[in-house]
């Protein structure tokens, strides 16, 4: 094959790429060279592509007059990268370098025009990022305790405390969780013989540990269902709490997955009969109300949610944290006073 055979299906191939439908005497006459020479281009090509990527197929489209490069593998859309790239932005959980990358390569995802489509939506949003206070880097240090959990490696932690303190921790990794701005590693602790949760940008160093932490199968932490009972990241004991509700009923299921309305009120107080399960969770007329009830870990996390709720709540189970909650309200009225 001569170096110009080679250049010109270079050049096909690279357009394929973008997207483009090549057609057989345009290019013939773009090169000038037998049409011939052009059909043997893509016979060279397809054998190629289907050796270095089984998920494309170099295809005649008669309808379109041309050679274009198929796939069967899903490639993200300009659409689906405009929602990935919202939900980062919105995060604030990275630095601006590390941010920038990431939607750099999302972008390389898509083909040319559709990127021109993506930049102006996400371009000023792109300006004006801030990321959260702390701007560590965090894609390395995600990863190798991505790879932690992977192999169930003990690591030594030199972590820094909210209190300032730096400390030394023995830990099994288990799960990684982002809540509210920050990634958190859920990790087991020997010494304290519990599951506790160190924020990733805390930790000032990491090595695997001379020791050896091991947990069974069935001690594991599940993270999936202690995502659906946490607050804040303030961990605690599983309790059954309910509460009558005055706010927005979408938002309080939205926010509590584990939550149920179980009864009804009109604005007067008196009950009003669920329907079926469509009426269960409808708004409820003008100052009706309803009463949720919902499993969470810890009393702390779940107090910050309610209080954000303002006079849209009444605590009404479990005992103990009717009282807490009550004076938490007395400690807040305190600062009027």
């Amino acid at each position: 094959m001569t170096e110009l055979n080679t250049r010109r299906q270079l050049e096909m191939y690279q357009q394929l790429l973008t997207g483009k439908t090549l057609n057989k005497t345009d290019l013939a006459a773009h090169y000038g060279v037998d049409p011939r020479s052009i059909q043997r281009d893509f016979q060279a090509l397809k054998a190629f592509v289907t050796v270095a990527n089984p998920y494309q197929t170099l295809t005649y489209h008669r309808a379109r007059g041309g050679y274009q490069l198929t796939t069967d593998q899903h490639e993200l859309s300009a659409r689906e990268i405009i929602v990935i790239a919202k939900v980062l932005l919105a995060s604030r959980a990275f630095a601006k370098q590390e941010l920038d990358s990431m939607l750099d390569g999302l972008l390389r995802l898509i083909k040319p025009a559709e990127q021109k489509t993506v930049l102006p939506i996400i371009k000023n949003e792109r300006f004006f990022y801030q990321p959260v206070h702390h701007d560590q880097p965090l894609l390395t240090l995600l990863t190798d305790l991505s790879h932690a959990i992977e192999h169930q490696t003990t690591l030594q932690l030199t972590y820094h405390r909210s209190d300032n303190q730096v400390v030394q921790r023995t830990v099994l990794p288990a799960a990684l969780i982002f809540s509210e701005y920050y990634f958190y590693v859920a990790a087991y602790n020997a010494k304290y013989q519990t599951t506790l949760f160190y924020r990733a940008d805390r930790i000032q160093a990491y090595r695997p540990a001379d020791t050896v932490i091991q947990r069974t199968r069935a001690k594991r932490f599940e993270d999936g269902q202690f995502r659906q009972r946490i607050q804040f990241m303030y961990p605690g004991q599983l309790l059954t709490l309910t509460f009558q509700f005055w706010g927005i009923v979408e938002a309080a299921l939205d926010r509590l997955p584990t939550a149920k309305v179980i009864q009804r009120f009109h604005a007067d107080g008196a009950a009003e009969p669920i329907k079926n399960e469509q009426h269960r969770n409808q708004q409820p007329a003008a100052g009706g109300s309803v009463v949720i009830t919902a499993e969470v870990y810890g009393a702390r996390g779940i107090t910050m949610w309610l209080l954000s709720q303002g006079a849209n709540v009444k605590v009404l189970a479990p005992a103990s944290l009717v009282t807490s909650f009550k004076q938490e309200l007395a400690n807040i009225q305190a600062h009027y006073d």
